[in-house]
C-alpha cells in the first residue's frame, strides 16, 4: 500500500517521503498517515481519490498479480477484502454484491466506538478504483451512501463543496461502485490441466490448479469445477489415492512459498498472502510443520546455496 500512495503521490507532482521506508524492513505505524495528510494539505479532498493511481506504476510488484485479475472485477474485490484479513487491519470492508457489476461496501473500525478517517475512507475508494481499472471494467462509478457522485472526479465549484461538506460530515464511510462493461472475456481456467485420458493422478492436477490460482481461498465445489469434473468423483479419486482436499491445498501452498523465497526481493509478508495463508504467523507455522524449518531460514541456506553454486 505504502508503494501504492508513493506512486500516486508522484503522479500529482508531489514530493514523497515514503522512499525512505521502502527498502526498510520495517515502516511506521504512521507512515500511511503522514503520506495521506501531506496529500489533503498540499492537494485538497479530491486529491485524495487520485492517490490509488499510483497503482497503475507499480502493477510489476510481486503483489500485483494477487491482486489484479483482468477481467474478472469479482474476484478483485474478493483479493482485497483477503488483503485486509491477512494484514489484520483495524479497518475492513462490509461487501454486498447487486449483481455482476454494481457493489456497495461500508467501510468500519473493528474496535469498539471507533471509525476510519473520512480522508482513509477516499483513499480506499480511490485504490479500489485503480484496482477495477486494472481489471478492465469500463463506465467506472462511485456514488457515496448519501448520492453524491466521487468518481469520475469533477473540477466544477459545486461539485467541490459537496464533496467537503461530506467529508466534513464523514459522510464518506458507505460508497457503491458500478461498471458498465468489462474488457476481455475469462481465461479458461479449468483447461489448465488436462482431465481425461492421461496418467496425472487427480492430486498432481489439484495441486497445479492451486498453484495457478496464486494463493486465492478455493472449495472443493469449485475446484472439482474447474477441473471438469464433479466433486464427488474429485473426492473419490483423492481417497483412492490416499490424499485429502485439504492436504493437497496445504502441500501446494508450501511448494510455492518454497519457490518464492528463493527470491530474495519478495518479503516474508507478500510471499504469506500469495500464497493463501490467513497470515504470517499461519504461514511461518505451517511451513516449519512441513519443512522442518522457517521461511527465514530456509531461504538464508538456499541463497547460500545459489551463491556457493555461482
Amino acid at each position: 500500500m505504502l508503494r501504492v500512495l508513493h506512486a500516486g503521490m508522484r503522479k500529482l507532482g508531489l514530493q514523497s517521503p515514503a522512499q525512505q521506508w521502502l527498502d526498510q524492513a520495517t515502516v511506521p505505524l504512521n507512515a500511511k498517515q503522514q503520506l495521506v495528510m501531506q496529500v489533503l494539505q498540499e492537494r485538497g479532498i479530491s486529491a485524495l481519490l487520485q492517490l490509488g493511481q499510483g497503482l497503475h506504476d507499480v502493477r510489476h510488484d510481486s503483489l500485483m498479480p494477487m491482486l489484479i485479475h483482468p477481467s474478472q472485477p469479482l474476484r478483485v474485490l474478493q483479493a482485497w477484502l483477503r488483503l485486509e484479513r491477512y494484514l489484520h487491519s483495524k479497518h475492513r470492508i462490509e461487501q454486498t454484491m447487486h449483481g455482476e457489476n454494481s457493489v456497495t461496501h461500508r467501510h468500519y473500525s473493528l474496535a469498539a466506538g471507533a471509525f476510519p478517517s473520512a480522508a482513509e475512507d477516499l483513499v480506499v475508494i480511490g485504490v479500489l478504483i485503480s484496482l477495477l481499472e486494472s481489471a478492465g471494467c469500463d463506465g467506472l462509478q462511485v456514488h457515496l451512501s448519501h448520492g453524491l457522485c466521487i468518481w469520475p472526479a469533477q473540477t466544477t465549484a459545486g461539485w467541490q463543496a459537496a464533496l467537503v461538506r461530506a467529508f466534513a460530515n464523514r459522510q464518506t464511510d458507505g460508497w457503491r461502485i458500478s461498471w458498465h462493461s468489462v474488457r476481455l472475456p475469462p481465461s479458461p481456467v479449468g483447461t489448465i490441466v488436462p482431465t481425461h485420458g492421461d496418467q496425472i493422478s487427480s492430486s498432481e492436477r489439484l495441486q497445479t490448479l492451486v498453484l495457478k490460482m496464486q494463493g486465492e481461498t478455493i472449495r472443493l465445489t469449485a475446484a472439482a469445477k474447474l477441473l471438469g469434473i464433479s466433486s464427488r468423483s474429485l473426492q473419490r479419486s483423492l481417497q483412492l489415492e490416499g490424499a485429502r482436499f485439504t492436504e493437497v491445498l496445504a502441500s501446494a501452498r508450501a511448494q510455492l512459498a518454497a519457490t518464492l523465497l528463493s527470491q530474495n526481493q519478495v518479503s516474508l509478508a507478500e510471499i504469506g498472502f500469495s500464497c493463501g495463508y490467513t497470515d504470517q504467523a499461519h504461514f511461518c507455522r505451517d511451513f516449519k510443520r512441513r519443512v522442518v524449518i522457517s521461511p527465514q531460514l530456509y531461504r538464508s541456506h538456499t541463497l547460500v546455496g545459489y551463491s556457493s553454486d555461482a
